[in-house]
């Protein structure tokens, strides 16, 4: 047996198959492991067969058994096994056990911290989406044990030898991100000024200041003063929809999914951010005004009731990233996760301007399509960090307008 650290939410999750309004055989690259690799070269079932000897390819660059081959994908980028139904014609004509690492576990994303498998949700699904964000009370986690030979993939790992204060930040993260006495934007800034106060100390420092600081910064929830100041800091809106103009052009020239683009052009209609050659300054202050009235009117009044769905998500992004230890540095990690923050926000306000209601169908539908779009795609985030550093927005002033209105 082998000790593994699970979210409560984790047992709850089933694939719903054909009742699902997506697909996962689509949009992203399948990798497919050495040990399945092997076993399609011996089916026997004619087209199948036909079909694996054709779109199934080693992958040469590559000496990771996990990473042996790859499924090819379409003009659409669709997998060459998916059905008509979306549903997958290897599970189907030879059974599950006949599947990849990857299409075996997808949404489940495994992880080890220690002697710890860690197993999360990928939100790119819908129902998993649903599964971890409709938790009103938050999301809590459960140690428990499995048999060593449970099939998944191991995805990061974490040395506790490199992080030993790994899991007193986590908890305190997590804690943080869990105390509804604020809203969440106040919660994330505070979070920011813990990661920049805790980088900036030597480790031997840090082993011994950390519990001091860690109940200075929980306390903050409850200064007045403090949070009064938090609220005062005006936002920049016209970082966030320039933001958002620049997530606008990438996505046009790359090409996304028809679920996906639904939803940028009601952010683009809502929030007035066609693109036009003679576009004038008095247009960003039309998008400004309409993300204002979004933000007050539909925005604001639904966070105040289910403002808990966001919370989830940061709760279970923290979670299965690893963070703040999945980039170079903590305060890296830190932006990264604002840079998905603001984007599901500015969605949101988008949709909702254009729909004129913010919904919880809605909010689900927004974070699966971006998760499926930007989260399972490497390329582009890199991109966005490198765009940040570039443009020299790293400093915790530039999270601050980021994150606030």
């Amino acid at each position: 047996m082998r000790p593994i650290l699970i979210p409560e939410y984790f047992s709850d999750f089933s694939c719903i198959g054909g009742a699902c309004e997506d697909t996962c055989c689509a949009g992203w690259n399948i990798t497919v492991d050495k040990k399945t690799y092997q076993n399609y070269r011996k089916v026997k079932h004619p087209e199948i067969s036909e079909k694996l000897q054709h779109y199934v390819k080693r992958n040469r660059k590559q000496n990771d058994d996990s990473n042996y081959a790859k499924l090819l994908l379409d003009e659409n980028k669709n997998c060459h096994m998916m059905l008509e139904d979306g549903l997958c014609g290897i599970h189907k004509e030879l059974g599950e056990q006949f599947l990849c690492n990857t299409c075996a576990t997808y949404p489940r994303q495994f992880t080890k911290v220690g002697s710890f498998v860690e197993k999360s949700l990928t939100l790119s699904c819908p129902e998993a989406a649903r599964v971890v964000l409709l938790r009103e009370d938050g999301l809590g986690f459960i140690e428990t044990e499995e048999p060593k030979d449970t099939r998944g993939l191991i995805g990061s790992e974490l040395n506790l030898n490199k992080h030993p204060l790994f899991w007193d930040i986590r908890v305190f993260t997590i804690q943080l991100m869990q105390n509804r006495k604020q809203p969440i934007e106040i919660r994330l800034i505070i979070l920011g000024l813990f990661i920049q106060k805790i980088e900036q100390l030597k480790q031997s420092d840090l082993e011994q200041q950390l519990p001091i600081i860690m109940e200075d910064y929980l306390k903050r929830l409850d200064n007045d003063e403090f949070i009064e100041s938090l609220k005062n800091v005006n936002g920049n809106l016209n970082f966030q929809l320039n933001l958002a103009r620049d997530l606008i052009r990438y996505r046009m020239s790359v090409g996304s999914s028809e679920k996906y683009l639904t939803i940028l052009y009601q952010l683009i209609e809502g929030l007035l951010l066609e693109e036009d050659e003679n576009k004038e300054v008095q247009d960003m202050d039309q998008s400004i005004a309409k993300y204002n009235q979004s933000y007050l009117e539909l925005y604001e009044p639904f966070m105040k009731k289910q403002g808990y769905m966001l919370e989830n998500y940061i709760v279970n992004y923290v979670f299965k990233n690893l963070f703040p230890f999945d980039y170079n540095t903590m305060f890296e990690s830190y932006m990264m996760l604002v840079i998905h923050f603001t984007l599901i926000k500015l969605h949101m306000i988008g949709m909702a301007a254009k729909q004129q209601k913010l919904t919880q169908e809605m909010v689900i539908e927004c974070i699966q399509q971006l998760a499926k779009e930007i989260e399972h795609n490497s390329t582009y985030l890199q991109g966005v960090r490198k765009g940040m550093e570039d443009s020299g927005y790293t400093t915790m002033g530039h999270m601050f307008v980021m994150i606030s209105k």
